[in-house]
């Protein structure tokens, strides 16, 4: 105090800060609050929160809280959370920010808050109770879970809630019955929170009509079983790879030259795209699968190879690629399957001498990630449908040349080579109209046990080649195959996987500006084109003139 000088560290920052408040040292205070800013970390945001708010550090306590509102799904499993006071868990619930995956996970949150100390803390079970949404929880999660609880079962308010979210769950039903169904829009506690995290279909690239690339990406919202418009990507996309981690979805690759070599991560907390390390070669139809938090690389093709051996994998952490030992074979439009985040089941064509149609061979084969030893095997292994249907159809053109998202199993390896079979049933086919079968360059991803299809193209000559917008989903459930409404336009050779985004960026109608590098080259496509046709009509004037 009497120096000038004061060291402050972690394990120090909260007695100096105490004491800077005490004796109003207030440059000192706003110092321990511009250090606790570079500290925040998601282990301490609750902490550090509760210090800001408690020594009036604005700017710091805005930080933190919106550091907790964008992770609260993952702040409320930290024990800390539940030592906060009624007011801020109040203040939290009241948030139409908070990123949460359902309502039924913040009941339970309340329930863990109010048992840590019943004594004290039931007497506020009501009031938080009348913060959650009751509407978007299941209707067999009401009734099973939340209406026997005790402190529900024994409040009269909330029994009455409880009652009236399961009578709007059932006119709900009645009237898709019926045809009649709006989504409802008057009253903001009918709808998600916009921070709740919402299944969406995510499309990705691709090409329309008239070859034209489609940078725009679509979803579809399960939920409310409608299209909503996602942001562009910042390249031209066709043929390409998708990965989907627990923070991000990534793409890799293109059959376009100029962009085969790019990578791109979506970011669905941000609703936004950035660029990261671009693959070591050129190349498209390759798998790319997430195992121990890494990406990996395998197989693939370029526009002037007969295909890759290549197995490359990328460190999100270093944001670089680095090469592994080669695959025993060339590996080309290669779907993957991880399991025991370990081994890589890969379904791909390669290369055979014998004169076939195109030369190629379809191949199954396992990768393991530890030892890097390959072993073929005579099918993936029949988990679920996703598995069924993929080894349904592995021989068709319309598989080889889809895009099939990667998925992971936990379970261990010797249970899945057990699935492992030379005979596959095709009852998985049965309801699915037969003209899907002729699509080529579809889509296909999951969802939970169900799977889905969109878009992809018929006739593969270029005069009469038919671009498709539809899409269908195979319900588990229902046991049979639905078409869903149709993609905002066609789009074939795109990819497709499963991804959740908060609400805010799926309610009403969103729309997204082209990417500036994207918007530069349509413009500079468009002066070639037009300089191409000036340089015809030229052509064509001394002829004419000769005639005359």
């Amino acid at each position: 105090m009497y120096t000038g000088r004061i060291r402050v560290s972690t394990g120090s920052v909260h007695e100096v800060l105490e004491l800077a408040d005490r004796f109003l040292l207030i440059r000192l205070k706003e110092f321990c609050g511009e250090f606790l800013k570079k500290k925040l970390h998601l282990s301490n945001c609750v902490a550090i929160h509760s210090l800001a708010h408690m020594y009036t550090l604005s700017q710091l306590a805005l930080k933190a809280a919106d550091m907790i509102r964008r992770n609260f799904h993952k702040v409320i499993q930290d024990e800390e959370f539940y030592t906060l006071p009624f007011h801020l868990i109040r203040d939290w619930l009241s948030d139409l920010e908070i990123t949460v995956d359902s309502e039924e996970v913040l009941f339970e949150t309340v329930l863990k808050w109010v048992q840590r100390n019943a004594e004290e803390r039931e007497r506020y079970f009501e009031e938080l109770f009348k913060l959650l949404r009751l509407s978007q929880m299941k209707p067999t999660y009401l009734t099973r879970h939340v209406k026997p609880e005790r402190l529900v079962a024994n409040n009269e308010v909330c029994v009455k809630l409880v009652a009236d979210a399961v009578e709007r769950h059932a006119l709900r039903a009645e009237n898709i019955q019926s045809g009649t169904f709006q989504h409802p829009a008057s009253h903001v506690s009918l709808l998600p929170r916009y921070g709740q995290n919402m299944d969406v279909i995510m499309v990705i690239g691709g090409v329309s009509e008239g070859g034209d690339y489609l940078s725009e990406c679509v979803g579809y919202f399960v939920d409310e079983d409608r299209w909503v418009n996602l942001p562009h990507i910042h390249n031209h996309l066709d043929g390409h790879a998708v990965a989907v981690t627990e923070s991000y979805v990534y793409v890799a690759g293109s059959m376009e030259p100029g962009f085969a070599k790019t990578v791109e991560r979506y970011n669905p907390n941000l609703n936004t795209w950035e660029h990261v390390c671009s693959l070591m070669t050129r190349k498209h139809s390759f798998g790319l699968t997430e195992v121990k938090g890494k990406l990996y690389s395998i197989g693939g093709h370029g526009n002037f190879s007969p295909g890759f051996k290549d197995v490359t994998v990328y460190n999100p952490e270093l944001d670089k690629w680095h090469n592994l030992e080669s695959a025993p074979k060339i590996l080309r439009d290669v779907k993957a399957l991880a399991i025991e985040d370990r081994f890589v089941y890969i379904a791909a064509r390669t290369p055979v001498d014998r004169d076939t149609e195109d030369g190629l061979k379809a191949v199954i084969t396992c990768y393991d990630t530890e030892t890097r030893q390959w072993q073929d095997v005579e099918s993936l292994p029949l988990i679920d449908n996703y598995c069924f249907f993929q080894m349904s159809v592995v021989n068709s053109n319309f598989y080889q040349t889809a895009s099939c998202c990667p998925k992971s199993y936990s379970l261990e390896n010797e249970e899945a080579v057990r699935k492992i079979a030379s005979q596959v049933s095709d009852e998985i086919l049965e309801s699915l109209p037969p003209e899907v079968l002729s699509i080529e360059g579809a889509a296909i991803c999951y969802y939970k046990d169900d799977v889905f299809i969109i878009g992809g193209w018929k006739n593969s000559d270029d005069i009469d080649k038919q671009y498709r917008k539809e899409a269908y989903r195979y319900c588990a459930e229902r046991k049979r195959w639905m078409l869903l409404p149709p993609m905002p336009q066609p789009r074939c050779r795109a990819t497709a996987c499963h991804v959740r985004i908060p609400y805010r960026y799926l309610h009403g109608t969103q729309r997204y500006p082209m990417p500036q590098n994207l918007m530069w080259q349509k413009d500079r496509i468009r002066q070639m084109q037009e300089i191409h046709r000036h340089a015809l009509n030229m052509r064509r004037v001394p002829s004419s003139q000769i005639e005359c």
